[in-house]
């Protein structure tokens, strides 16, 4: 129900309430008295006296009744307030939970700033390594941009002096001689040793200012975001640490396999191509990436010096999915790792797998290795005509490889998607 009704409906209750525990009582008082009283008072002063009594218990009952109804009236709308700002809290929380990265979290918080105080215009900042003010990270609100260039020094001075005195600060809200161009608040985003940043938001108008309930709400606010900031960090600082990894590994892994430098690469490459044609979200196409990257990786566990044969190879995909398995960002590669090496028809290596009982990434892998191995000349031999490795790959279709694969892959190579590095 919306406020409005609310109040209406309040008003209702409050009026019959009134009527039947106050007017009606007094009615029936005023009645008596006219009825039985009055006219056994010989003194007029007396029978005046009385009717004035009666008068002054009725307004004073009106007046009491008025009096509740605002208070009443100001109680529903403040309850009402605090309602939508728990909701905004509620909405900005899950918001923030699912923010992939920094400038999403920080947007995520600006525009939940906007809804908790209905302000003109919210501001995150943060520090930016050894730079003397805080940084502009994210904003919202229609004006934000017209209010930053009239104003930007000022809520950097305002931002500071939050996170350096690790409370709200307020301008313009006290009267302190700019309410009259509006209030702005900061409260600062709590860190370790010291606060990462800001979250600002902007009043404008000659009434503008910030009741404690809404400092309060964006204080709440301010530590989601900065919990939402310290997490995306996080992942990013993850996934940097396995990008340069994976370098690492690949890098090892060509120098271990001098006969084959550049072979991960080059499989990685072609299996985004292929993924992408396939409509793959982005975590499988990631997935996808790394597991074409690795797919080789057990080899890093044989001896180089050791002959390869069929045995040789299905020990390395048991290899390459045992060394992933443990280590939790990778673990979801350690199966497609295993079964690159599966064949459509069920005979391949090392579980036998058939069909789409082989993950999807896993066959995409599997095209693109040979693909790769056969188009790529090495120090044993020597890489054959396109023509004919395309011709072995489309005779592999419905045997070796997936045949729904096989015709996207020819697809691709058509458009000149796919084609051999030189």
């Amino acid at each position: 129900m919306s406020q409005p009704a609310r109040i209406l409906r309040l008003g209702h209750a409050s009026i019959g309430a009134y009527l039947l525990g106050a007017v009606v009582p007094l009615a029936a008082l005023a009645f008596v008295v006219q009825r039985s009283v009055l006219p056994t008072l010989a003194d007029p002063l007396a029978a005046a006296g009385l009717v004035g009594l009666v008068v002054s218990i009725a307004g004073l009952s009106l007046g009491s009744f008025l009096l509740m109804r605002r208070a009443t009236r100001r109680s529903l709308a403040r309850m009402e307030r605090d309602n939508r700002r728990m909701a905004a809290l509620l909405e900005a929380s899950t918001a923030l939970a699912s923010a992939g990265h920094g400038n999403e979290a920080a947007s995520a918080a600006a525009g939940s700033a906007l809804d908790l105080t209905e302000a003109a215009a919210a501001f995150v900042l943060v520090r930016d390594g050894g730079a003397a003010a805080p940084v502009l990270l994210a904003s919202a609100g229609a004006r934000a941009a017209e209010l930053l260039a009239q104003g930007g020094q000022a809520l950097q001075d305002l931002a500071s002096l939050a996170m350096e005195g690790g409370r709200p600060a307020l301008r313009g809200a006290d009267g302190a001689g700019e309410k009259a161009r509006g209030a702005a608040v900061a409260v600062p985003l709590p860190g370790g040793v010291e606060a990462l940043g800001a979250l600002a938001a902007l009043h404008v108008g000659t009434d503008a200012g910030f009741e404690a309930a809404e400092i309060d709400a964006l204080s709440t606010l301010a530590g989601l975001a900065s919990v939402a900031l310290h997490n995306a960090d996080l992942r990013h600082a993850q996934q940097n640490f396995f990008s340069h990894i994976t370098e690492i590994l690949v890098a090892a892994l060509d120098a271990h396999l001098a006969y084959q430098g550049g072979h991960g690469k080059r499989v990685a490459h072609v299996a985004n191509a292929l993924g992408r044609a396939l409509g793959l979200d982005e975590a499988r196409l990631q997935r996808l990436h790394f597991s074409a990257l690795l797919h080789d990786l057990g080899m890093l566990k044989l001896d180089r010096t050791q002959k390869m044969n069929a045995r040789t190879c299905e020990r390395h995909c048991v290899l390459g999915a045992r060394m992933l398995a443990p280590i939790r960002l990778w673990k979801d590669l350690a199966p497609i790792v295993q079964h690159h090496h599966e064949r459509w028809d069920g005979t391949g290596y090392p579980d036998h797998l058939a069909g789409e009982a082989i993950p999807l990434e896993a066959r995409i892998v599997a095209i693109c290795d040979a693909f790769d191995a056969m188009s790529s000349s090495s120090s044993y031999k020597v890489a054959l005509p396109f023509d004919e490795v395309m011709r072995e790959i489309e005779l592999g279709a419905g045997s070796q490889f997936d045949p729904a694969l096989v015709r996207v892959f020819h697809a691709l190579v058509e458009r000149g998607a796919i084609s051999v590095e030189e």
